[in-house]
């Protein structure tokens, strides 16, 4: 996944993610996403466009009404290698981060256990 640099200044006390889709912005915790009204001054920042989140909505033939926490159990339960990486194709072409792979792997990893 191509991961173009943001010049968002990155969180330096803590291990919050945060992502924005658009306008919308969400915090990662506890394995799920909770609505933000916005961006914290320095974060750990993850950008995907609206689009490819629909568009990863209708590959796994899910409403475009589905929440992102619930499009997340759907994704973690499917076993189509194909259909995941046809979502991370449709994902790359508007990922952006501040973070580097590792950083970011370090906190999802976090977050989820």
């Amino acid at each position: 996944m191509k991961k173009p640099k943001l010049d968002y200044p990155k969180s330096k006390k803590g291990e919050d993610l945060f992502l924005k889709m658009d306008e919308d912005v969400f915090k990662f915790d506890k394995n799920k996403f909770t609505k933000f009204t916005a961006l914290p001054i320095e974060a750990n920042l993850v950008i995907i466009s609206t689009t490819a989140y629909l568009n990863c909505l209708k590959l796994f033939g899910t409403s475009i009404d589905t929440e992102i926490n619930q499009f997340l159990k759907i994704v973690g339960k499917e076993k189509d290698l194909n259909k995941l990486s046809r979502m991370i194709e449709e994902i790359s072409g508007s990922f952006s981060t501040n973070l580097s792979m590792k950083e970011l792997r370090v906190i999802i990893r976090k977050k989820i256990m």
